[in-house]
């Protein structure tokens, strides 16, 4: 089979992604590497996948950079079809012999000969609309839509996700394929040590650790708050954050965030360091005391299943997806309560690190690679069969 993936963002936009994309090229590859894989982006597209994976075929055109004029024939030809079939980029599919375009919007493969298999990792719209201008969420409703009237099949990121397609979308009769993602980490001997990365960032003595991109449902205030009422009782904690200090939705969010810092006089605990190299970052993962995702909503935490890959202490939000994680050593708090994530994290940095040996954690990491790629082998194979 050969499989395609339209990919249309830069990955520094989306670091989650890249890694889910990253970590299913890798998992399948090794698994089962009959199997072809071809990225189709923009000639703009900032992306590192075709380094750290030579085997990938690359297709780059100009009618995916937004503007261009291969771009502006495109749109003019779907408008032609009435928005039913993607002409140019369907041919385009059928000219590369793909049979499963994945993880893409299935319109784009309307008028090609390829399988529609599309990938939606959450349904936070439903759960949080407040987080969105009213225009952009009657948008994504419409795209929801359409994703389910044109697929093949999709692709969800949990059980939760299903319960919640299933109410979006009751009248949704093709396959349902729930593919919990299991991340690829570089190997921990070739990570930055300890005093490097203290020395590096500035970190004075133990830390927890919260890396995420800096979205308002990434829920960051609840952190400063739990670590103000720590500072208070005398027992303070100081956090590291990396991520990308910027939300496309709410642009002043993190201004508004560290105002709420600044007031709160918490620069020294609530430590922002931005986009940071991935192994920098797997690195501050690993020597952290513990991680936390403070999540109001996830379709499933990349954070969680890298520490868990690590054997981290983890201190989640009690969200359903998190439990559903299952993560070995996790506490959970209230979302919407600094003082319940004051009174676990200070028992999280209090309690000691987790006994599981490397031998032990690589073989369950390897078990969890193995069981991604061959539920993602099989669904392939059973979409292309039921739609042919």
């Amino acid at each position: 089979m050969r499989i395609a993936f339209i990919y249309h963002f830069d990955d520094q936009a989306w670091t989650g992604g890249r890694n889910y994309f990253a970590s299913l090229l890798d998992a399948m590859h090794r698994r089962d590497p009959s199997i072809e894989f071809v990225l189709i982006t923009g000639t703009r597209t900032q992306t590192t996948l075709p380094q750290d994976h030579p085997y990938l075929k690359v297709v780059r055109t100009s009618m995916l950079d937004p503007r261009r004029p291969l771009w502006l024939l495109r749109q003019a030809l779907r408008l032609l079809s009435g928005r039913r079939h993607d002409p140019l980029l369907g041919g385009l599919i059928d000219r590369l012999g793909i049979d499963v375009l994945s993880h893409s919007q299935p319109l784009l493969a309307r008028g090609s000969k390829a399988v529609a298999l599309a990938w939606l990792p959450d349904f936070q719209f439903l759960h949080l609309p407040n987080l969105w201008p009213e225009q952009e969420l009657t948008c994504m409703r419409k795209g929801f839509e359409e994703v389910c009237r044109h697929s093949d099949g999709i692709i969800v990121s949990s059980e939760d996700a299903r319960r919640d397609l299933q109410s979006f979308a009751p009248w949704f009769t093709k396959p349902i394929h729930v593919l919990h993602f299991s991340p690829r980490l570089m190997p921990l001997d070739g990570l930055p040590e300890e005093p490097a990365l203290r020395e590096r960032y500035g970190i004075p003595g133990p830390y927890a650790f919260l890396p995420n991109q800096f979205w308002a449902h990434k829920n960051h205030a609840v952190v400063v708050d739990a670590l103000r009422l720590l500072r208070d009782r005398g027992t303070p904690v100081t956090v590291v954050c990396t991520g990308k200090p910027f939300d496309p939705r709410q642009p002043d969010h993190v201004d508004r965030l560290m105002a709420r810092v600044r007031e709160q006089s918490l620069e020294s605990q609530f430590r922002v360091l931005g986009v940071v190299p991935y192994a920098d970052m797997v690195g501050l993962m690993r020597h952290a005391h513990v991680v936390i995702n403070p999540s109001r909503f996830e379709g499933w935490s990349t954070t969680v299943e890298e520490s868990k890959a690590m054997g981290k202490r983890l201190v989640l939000s009690d969200i359903p997806v998190h439990r559903e994680q299952d993560a070995p050593f996790a506490s959970y708090f209230d979302k919407d309560d600094p003082e319940d994530l004051a009174r676990v994290l200070a028992e999280a940095m209090t309690a000691g690190q987790p006994d599981v040996a490397p031998a032990q954690l690589g073989q369950q990491n390897d078990q969890r690679m193995c069981a991604f790629a061959d539920a993602y082998a099989d669904l392939l194979r059973s979409t292309v069969a039921k739609a042919r």
